[in-house]
């Protein structure tokens, strides 16, 4: 029988080890990942928070979908997102789905409202899509 679900590709770096540290809010914008002709894709955020009781807030992270092939949603435009959890002196993991028929590309912003100058937040993103091989 033929297989007609999803091939999961391997996850790729879609943000490396970016450490946020400055006292006041703090953003970092990643690369494009584009979706065209991809049946799924599954994005992880890994945040590990330093040892700092005065980080009170965990880390927010926006999909930004492109709304013309080229420009991409703003804070602004209240693009979806959420907060993860802050766990003083741990990591802490989220992995979700962006649907390719809702958003052919997008990237990833991360903002960290920190309240210390001696706290800093690690963050790593990773993504992979899947195709749907053709029956044959």
């Amino acid at each position: 029988m033929a297989n007609t679900g999803y091939d999961w590709g391997a996850y790729a770096a879609l943000q490396s080890a970016v450490v946020l540290t400055t006292a006041g809010t703090v953003t970092n914008t990643s690369s494009e990942v584009d979706l065209d002709v991809k049946a799924g894709c599954e994005v992880s955020v890994a945040a590990t928070y330093s040892d700092h009781v005065k980080a009170t807030s965990g880390l927010t992270v926006y999909v930004l979908r492109s709304y013309d092939g080229t420009s991409y949603q703003v804070v602004g435009d209240e693009p979806w997102g959420f907060e993860m959890v802050f766990t003083q002196n741990a990591t802490n993991y989220i992995v979700f789905n962006v649907d390719p028929g809702q958003a052919g590309s997008f990237k990833l912003l991360i903002v960290w409202g920190n309240t210390t100058g001696s706290s800093t937040v690690t963050v790593t993103t990773r993504y992979r899509t899947a195709d749907i091989p053709a029956a044959s």
